[in-house]
């Protein structure tokens, strides 16, 4: 029948009442709907379960399933501290819950059930590691050893008796007896070289060189240098790189420098080929070819069986003549002695006269004594008349006398004089200029080793 909030109520017209019609078409429908509830799960707000099966009604209704382990349990007989613990599978049965049980299961958290367990990790208990976890997942038998596969990650394998007796030996040298190793017999003995030659990564094409003492690096092996290595001799090799002999080179210098050639080496000894120019006296059959050229310009030696080389040993070389007139008359070969060609220094001496040199010249000195001299005096007495002089032409007489000659004196005089100008000749003998330099005449030069081709 119809239901309000889960709620059974009569749909109207489907009552009947005393004296009246009851409508067919309410009254079916609400037969046919008793009908329907009939046949249907009735929600539990109308007092059913709103299942149709036993597990859908307990659902519903929110009962607990029928257990085993909760019939096991609730046939247990509990007091105070105790504890259920199961004995079998859904098999429960009581023990005693101790004090110290009780602290540790009242802790907040792990780490104060550790402290209360006197477990600190790190201290009293190893701390978690991937790598003891993994080992304690092993299954050990006799005869095994554990070994990692990765990153804290073991595994087992058996021990074999030989394993056995090689890990029980105390030191290496029992070791390598073990293994029938003898260093330096079975076994190459460690050397820093082969160490390095281990540590490299070689490819194709690839070379190993020296960086220094015992350590090794790799180079590129070009195709060209395959095709050199690959040489099975010094002739092979050198056509590879295109390239003449020494006895090919030294055969080609000797054909393109004629014997005779001087040159000048920037080292103390003679090149191959070369003899130094030094005068010695050398063979004439052992340097046939530099005798058919110099023969004996530059000395005989001993007249039979020796020649002179030209001695250049501290000697400017000067081209010949050749009859340049240059050197006139210089023969081929000679020596020729040092020379300063003859010129003059022109000496510029002061002028031989001055004039007009306006200056003054102090003067002194004493006239000689030789003054002594007379004086002759004319006289004429004037005789006396009434006291009175007479004049001569009163009478009286006439003559002369001489003064003494005592005079003898001297004049002295001193002086200067000044804007008297006038000439001195000065007369400036010979003479030479100062002379500077060393022992010989040379321009600026460097010392080389002078050497003769032969």
């Amino acid at each position: 029948m119809p239901r309000t909030g889960g709620v059974y109520s009569p749909p109207a017209g489907t009552k009947g009442v005393s004296n009246t019609t009851i409508q067919s078409v309410p009254y079916n429908a609400f037969v046919d709907d008793l009908a329907a509830d009939a046949n249907a799960a009735r929600p539990i707000t109308a007092g059913g379960t709103g299942a149709t099966s036993a597990s859908a009604a307990r659902t519903a209704l929110g009962a607990q399933t029928a257990s085993a382990a909760l019939t096991s349990i609730s046939a247990l007989v509990t007091s105070a501290d105790k504890l259920p613990y199961t004995t079998a599978a859904d098999t429960y049965a009581v023990t005693t819950l101790t004090a110290f049980g009780r602290s540790l299961i009242d802790d907040a958290d792990a780490t104060a059930a550790r402290s209360t367990l006197g477990v600190v990790i790190g201290t009293n208990v190893q701390a978690y590691d991937a790598g003891l976890a993994s080992i304690a997942g092993l299954t050990t038998a006799a005869d095994r050893m554990i070994y990692t596969t990765a990153a804290d990650t073991y595994a087992v394998a058996t021990l074999t008796a030989f394993g056995r007796s090689l890990i029980d030996d105390a030191d290496a040298t029992a070791a390598r007896t073990t293994l029938g190793l003898t260093i330096g017999t079975n076994v190459q003995a460690y050397d820093a070289g082969l160490n390095s030659i281990a540590g490299l990564t070689t490819a194709a094409d690839r070379m190993i060189y020296t960086t220094a003492a015992d350590t090794y690096a790799v180079a590129t092996l070009t195709s060209f240098a395959r095709t050199l290595l690959d040489d099975s001799s010094n002739s092979a090799a050198r056509t590879t790189l295109d390239v003449y002999s020494k006895s090919e080179v030294d055969g080609l210098t000797s054909s393109s420098t004629p014997a005779g050639t001087v040159i000048f080496y920037a080292k103390s000894t003679a090149p191959t080929g070369y003899l130094k120019a030094n005068g010695a006296a050398v063979s004439r059959t052992n340097y046939a070819d530099l005798f058919a050229v110099i023969g004996t310009t530059f000395g005989t030696g001993d007249g039979s069986t020796t020649f002179n080389l030209p001695d250049l040993r501290g000697e400017f070389v000067r081209g010949w003549d050749d009859a340049r007139g240059a050197d006139s008359g210089r023969v081929f070969g000679s020596a020729q002695a040092d020379e300063l060609q003859s010129h003059l220094h022109t000496v510029n001496p002061p002028s031989t006269a001055t004039s007009s040199d306006t200056h003054a010249h102090t003067y002194s000195g004493s006239t000689n004594t030789t003054g002594a001299h007379a004086h002759s005096v004319a006289y004429q007495d004037r005789g006396f008349s009434g006291g009175t002089i007479n004049n001569a032409e009163s009478g009286g007489s006439t003559g002369t006398f001489n003064t003494g000659s005592a005079g003898d004196h001297a004049h002295t005089y001193s002086g200067t004089t000044s804007s008297d100008s006038h000439n001195h000749t000065v007369d400036i003998a010979q003479f030479n200029s100062g002379s500077t330099g060393g022992t010989e005449t040379r321009p600026r030069n460097v010392a080389l080793l002078a050497c003769i081709k032969f």
